[in-house]
């Protein structure tokens, strides 16, 4: 029969495998217990670096301002001098005196003021209702001449140039009294001695004259005249 030394006895041995995992246990702690150690020692015996110093400030000294320039004493003016001259004689006797110095400034004489009557160049369409000469334009009057005698030129057909219809156009005058005047050639006809026929012509027509405010007035035309053949007595007629 056995004791109880003999139940309580434990296998150590190394060569057993209950000894090898307690060799292992104690191996495993005593390394850990070993960093444990050497974490705290390191923590504890770190170096912490003192902070740098503070540089030295350097003094910096400036230098005064210069001193302001002295101030300009203002001298006044010497005096004029006077020249003590004396007057030589001379048989001139004209004298001549001098004038005294002046600091005035003469003002320019003032311009006379023109007056301008206004009727000197008032032009003469303003008067033109009381002026009996004055002639108005075509478009100026409130009834265009008419003409009340048409004398007819003595046309030839060699005037005509083979018989083609020509044309003459004038700028005449009717005036008050219904005639014409002032005519002048503006389109010829092509033919000299056709134009001055027409013109002849036009000196003896007769017009009812243009009124303007219901009085007979002057008036400038330009008038067309077209020459073609004729069933009168003349071969050609207007």
């Amino acid at each position: 029969m056995s004791t109880s030394s003999d139940l309580l006895q434990l296998d150590l041995d190394p060569a057993s495998g209950w000894g090898r995992r307690v060799l292992k246990w104690s191996a495993g702690a005593g390394m850990s217990g070993l960093i444990l150690l050497t974490l705290a020692y390191v923590q504890r015996t770190e170096f912490i670096e003192p902070a740098p110093p503070i540089a030295n400030l350097q003094s910096i000294i400036l230098e005064p301002p210069p001193p302001p320039p002295p101030e300009i004493a203002m001298r006044e003016p010497p005096p004029p001098t006077v020249l003590d001259l004396e007057p030589l004689p001379s048989d001139n006797i004209v004298k001549i005196a001098v004038a005294p110095l002046t600091y005035e400034v003469p003002l320019p004489e003032a311009e006379p003021i023109l007056e301008i009557s206004l009727d000197a160049i008032r032009p003469d369409s303003l008067n033109a209702d009381t002026n009996p000469d004055h002639i108005f334009q075509y478009r100026d009057v409130d009834q265009h001449p008419v003409v009340t005698n048409r004398i007819k030129p003595n046309i030839t057909a060699r005037d005509m140039d083979g018989g083609r219809d020509k044309r003459v156009v004038v700028s005449m005058v009717v005036t008050r009294a219904g005639v014409a005047r002032n005519i002048s050639l503006v389109e010829s006809s092509g033919r000299q001695a056709l134009d001055d026929k027409v013109l002849e012509a036009l000196i003896k027509w007769k017009f009812r004259p243009a009124l303007r405010n219901g009085v007979p007035v002057n008036c400038l035309v330009i008038q067309s005249v077209r020459i073609k053949p004729s069933r009168s007595n003349s071969p050609f007629g207007i």
